[in-house]
């Protein structure tokens, strides 16, 4: 499905409920997929007189990532998207490994909205994301349930968990950044 500002609105406006003038928080990570999802919701939420803050998260695990973190917050400064940022405590950088970064960051975009009150965070898991968790999960041997991959909603800890790019591929992800001059950066991680 080709993502445009109108069918991710549309999407939004159909698949979630929201209390007025919601507070949504948006973990980015300055890729491609969480960089289309905060401008997306910027949006949405300006029509909804919400407010939204990026969650950006330095995982610490390598030399350039406080660096980059800065890139993106000034980055979003300049369209007056509030962001913040999340560091991970160095007593939780043990492996070095992207599942530990994952897991961590995961707990600190958790802890802020529970400290700040935030009942929605939003994560910018697309189609090949689920897509790449079935066969990992598949390969693994994993039973009906694990196969089952990510949710378009879950919960945590009472705060509703929102991935509205499921439906969605990378590369229309990254279609949508091209054709709306939206700042990325690549993370040599991911490949």
């Amino acid at each position: 499905m080709k993502l445009s500002s109108n069918k991710f609105i549309k999407y939004l406006n159909q698949n979630y409920i929201f209390e007025n003038n919601p507070i949504f928080a948006v973990g980015v990570s300055g890729g491609p997929d969480s960089m289309a999802l905060v401008f997306l919701l910027n949006e949405w939420i300006k029509k909804n007189k919400g407010s939204l803050v990026a969650l950006i998260f330095d995982h610490k695990i390598r030399k350039d990532s406080f660096k980059e973190s800065n890139i993106i917050k000034n980055y979003l400064d300049k369209f007056k998207i509030n962001s913040f940022i999340i560091r991970a405590s160095t007593s939780n950088v043990i492996k070095l490994s992207m599942n530990e970064a994952r897991v961590n960051r995961f707990k600190g975009l958790l802890n802020y909205c529970k400290r700040k009150k935030i009942l929605h965070l939003f994560l910018a898991h697309h189609y090949d994301d689920n897509i790449e968790t079935f066969l990992t999960r598949k390969v693994s041997g994993s039973n009906l349930e694990g196969l089952a991959c990510m949710s378009s909603i879950s919960y945590r800890n009472n705060i509703q968990i929102l991935r509205p790019f499921l439906n969605f591929s990378k590369k229309n992800i990254i279609n949508y950044n091209n054709q709306n001059n939206v700042f990325y950066l690549n993370d040599p991680n991911n490949y």
